[in-house]
């Protein structure tokens, strides 16, 4: 019996998700606390994590369009 070695595949991390083109905007109007929990957020959830599913983006983009 012949043992073939198995290929070794290494791990590639995705790429983040795309940002918004108005995220500029957005972090500009969070508090130091609030882009640090952004922050956190990013860096544990990686690639599934989508500022446009967040409350807070949700929340600010929905005052924009009030305001406009």
């Amino acid at each position: 019996m012949s043992s073939k070695a198995k290929p070794t595949i290494k791990y590639e991390r995705p790429s983040p998700s795309p940002l918004p083109s108005d995220y500029p905007a957005f972090w500009a109007s969070l508090t130091v606390q609030e882009q640090t929990l952004m922050e956190i957020a990013k860096e544990k959830l990686g690639s599934s994590f989508f500022v446009q599913w967040c409350h807070a983006y949700k929340e600010w983009k929905a005052k924009q369009s009030i305001t406009k």
